[in-house]
């Protein structure tokens, strides 16, 4: 278990100025047991707006993956924060810009295809 540092700083402030909006940063747990408890189910980790706000995340996350979950939470946070809603498509679309400046190309596909998929072509039918 341990709590934010400095690299997890640095994602933050990368958050604020990709979203261009500010807050005051947030708690982040490193905890297994938390996130099985409180996140939804297969995921690792989530965003808590109840007392202040925390972000949830796992502490056997793979490296790789750490920042860029750490970044879109850091987004849903801000977003919440500042018009008290969470657009899931521009936090997907924050990642994968995320993981393409840092020249993770693998990862930023793998994300950006993940994205498509859940996020883009949906039709809302109003009866």
């Amino acid at each position: 278990i341990s709590t934010i540092g400095f690299a997890d700083d640095k994602i933050f402030e990368s958050a604020k100025s990709s979203l261009d909006m500010d807050a005051e940063i947030i708690k982040v747990l490193y905890d297994n047991n938390q996130v099985d408890t409180v996140c939804p189910k297969q995921s690792v980790g989530c965003y808590i707006s109840k007392d202040g706000g925390m972000i949830l995340l796992s502490d056997s996350i793979p490296s790789d993956h750490k920042d860029v979950v750490l970044l879109g939470l850091y987004s849903d946070y801000l977003q919440h924060n500042n018009t008290g809603l969470i657009d899931n498509s521009l936090t997907c679309d924050l990642k994968v810009k995320y993981l393409a400046d840092s020249n993770k190309s693998k990862l930023s596909k793998l994300y950006s295809s993940q994205c498509d998929a859940i996020y883009r072509n949906k039709v809302i039918v109003m009866n």
